[in-house]
């Protein structure tokens, strides 16, 4: 079991500091973090970027184990249904240049005036068409529980189970149940079969946080395994399972990214040596 970061734990500071993937790369290579999660996001040019990204993770002896992408198929309008399209078949050769198979993808969220329904059709219809590009390539969509359409583990279960792809799972986000107000052990019951990736991230309910839930609760980012998530049993829950996907670390707290990041790997050290402590 080991750890992998995703650049977006970083987001502040990439904003802040103008890192390019290449700075973040050192970043994690200085701080001895060995896999990483990369995200479109962050390009500024991906044709002219991709080339040394990839020569930079290759020298720093880093490995990249999921590619995530933001697109969203919620829209009236054709033409950005199929813009959503793109950002995630675009994202195959990328996904493949980095080295992984492994692709996070979202269904886009409830906008007013559209149908639930609707909506769903949309959603479907689009990773219907990215899933057979991705079937060709080899590669796995993860959709990530995020947002209203997505956000409980029975509705990302619904879409993947219509979508019927082999190259559709589940990136199981294990913060952001918290913020659809189920509990993530829950989810996890209802997504054991489908998970593809894991995103492990904490909330902790406090009366100030910047992320509302959906029944208004608020709640703040935290270090891994001290918020509400209930990372330990979940870590123990995918291991018994047979998950052998990548644990990539999402860090949204204040304060400094870096020592966030950095607590988060000694707690998640510490669940490891408990379970392997009881085999």
């Amino acid at each position: 079991m080991e750890l992998s970061l995703s650049m977006y734990s970083m987001h502040r500071t990439v904003k802040a500091q103008g890192w390019s993937t290449v700075d973040f790369l050192q970043f994690c290579h200085s701080e001895n973090y060995g896999l990483v999660e990369l995200l479109a996001h962050f390009w500024k040019d991906v044709r002219t970027e991709l080339e040394a990204v990839v020569s930079a993770a290759k020298s720093l002896g880093i490995g990249v184990t999921s590619y995530a992408v933001s697109n969203n198929f919620v829209s009236e309008d054709p033409s950005l249904r199929k813009q959503a399209l793109l950002k995630i078949t675009d994202g195959i050769p990328i996904a493949a240049e980095l080295g992984t198979k492994v692709i996070r993808v979202f269904s886009g969220n409830l906008a007013e005036g559209i149908r639930y329904e609707e909506a769903k059709s949309w959603i479907i219809d689009g990773l219907k068409e990215a899933c057979r590009e991705a079937e060709g390539a080899g590669m796995t969509l993860c959709l990530e529980n995020h947002g209203k359409l997505a956000g409980k583990g029975v509705q990302v279960k619904e879409l993947i189970d219509e979508v019927g792809s082999p190259a559709l799972g589940s990136t199981f986000d294990t913060g952001n149940f918290l913020l659809v107000d189920e509990q993530p052990l829950q989810a996890f019951a209802d997504l054991k079969r489908y998970i593809g990736h894991v995103h492990f991230k904490d909330f902790k309910e406090q009366p100030n946080g910047r992320y509302k839930s959906i029944g208004m609760r608020t709640y703040e980012g935290v270090p891994a395994g001290e918020g509400d998530a209930g990372l330990p049993q979940i870590l123990d829950l995918l291991e018994e399972s047979g998950y052998k996907g990548a644990y990539v670390l999402e860090y949204e707290g204040t304060g400094s990214e870096a020592d966030g990041i950095r607590q988060s790997y000694i707690r998640f050290q510490e669940m490891v040596r408990n379970i392997t402590s009881r085999i």
